[in-house]
């Protein structure tokens, strides 16, 4: 079967392929669907057996219809290129594999002996580039594996270190939490203290204050007390001055005064 683009596919892998939602072309991504592929023969289903001398021409070789042979030959172009683009890294070689396959299974023998052999030489080569290059993409994906092995090893030990980490700041948090309760517990009596402080230091204030007015009023005592000591003083000596003067009254009374005697007239009396 042949697409409107010219690409040829065998029945099986045209009805797998063009079954598909949204089908296309896989050599040159052109949409097609499998209703309006063209069949190349189409009495091939219904009698597949021929008779090989109703083909012979002069010489004995097959015949092969011209039209027929070219859209193979340029199907295993197509092919071809598609491998050459999947091996630069511009095609998927799924596709690759695909258009090969279905140039492989277009081919019948009536037309293998038609195509060009360097065509098929080409193909051959190709196919061998593309066994190599998934031989050294699964030498990679190897690679990629072991890689991806020691990457969830290295992952999962990160984990349990990460855990650990969230263990222990859990535990800091739980610490932390510990410590500004007695902060603000500290903080509490600290200012209960601070509160005691003050009251205290304005007491002493009133104290200090009372203090001085105790130290001015005991000077003011002391004043007086000097001054009633003073009085005291001269009231003794006027006293005593007094008691001689009775005493010489009382001789006097007695006898003749002596002469030099005269009284005092005032406080300031002498003492014999």
């Amino acid at each position: 079967m042949s697409t409107h683009c010219g690409h040829i596919y065998c029945l099986d892998c045209a009805t797998f392929h063009f079954s598909q939602a949204d089908p296309f072309c896989a050599v040159c991504r052109k949409p097609q669907t499998l209703e309006t592929m063209i069949k190349l023969y189409p009495d091939s289903n219904e009698d597949t057996s021929f008779d090989e001398n109703d083909n012979m021409i002069d010489g004995g070789e097959l015949s092969s219809s011209p039209v027929s042979v070219m859209s193979i030959e340029r199907a295993g172009r197509d092919a071809v290129m598609t491998v050459k683009r999947a091996i630069a890294g511009k095609e998927d070689l799924q596709d690759a594999v695909l258009a090969c396959n279905t140039f492989v299974n277009c081919v019948t023998p009536r037309e293998r002996a038609h195509i060009n052999q360097d065509l098929l030489r080409d193909i051959a080569f190709q196919l061998t580039l593309v066994q190599t290059t998934l031989h050294d993409n699964q030498e990679q994906i190897t690679r990629l594996k072991d890689e991806v092995e020691r990457a969830r090893a290295a992952e999962s030990a990160a984990r349990l270190q990460t855990d650990g980490y969230s263990r222990a700041l859990q535990r800091a948090k739980k610490e932390r939490a510990a410590l500004e309760g007695k902060w603000k517990e500290q903080q509490k009596r600290y200012e209960a203290l601070h509160q005691q402080c003050v009251a205290t230091t304005e007491d002493a204030t009133r104290q200090h204050v009372r203090v001085a007015t105790l130290s001015a009023d005991v000077e003011e005592l002391s004043a007086q007390l000097q001054q009633w000591k003073e009085h005291a003083a001269k009231a003794k000596r006027k006293y005593y001055a007094l008691r001689n003067e009775m005493k010489e009254l009382k001789k006097a009374a007695q006898g003749s005064p002596r002469p030099g005697h005269r009284r005092a007239d005032s406080d300031e009396l002498e003492i014999v």
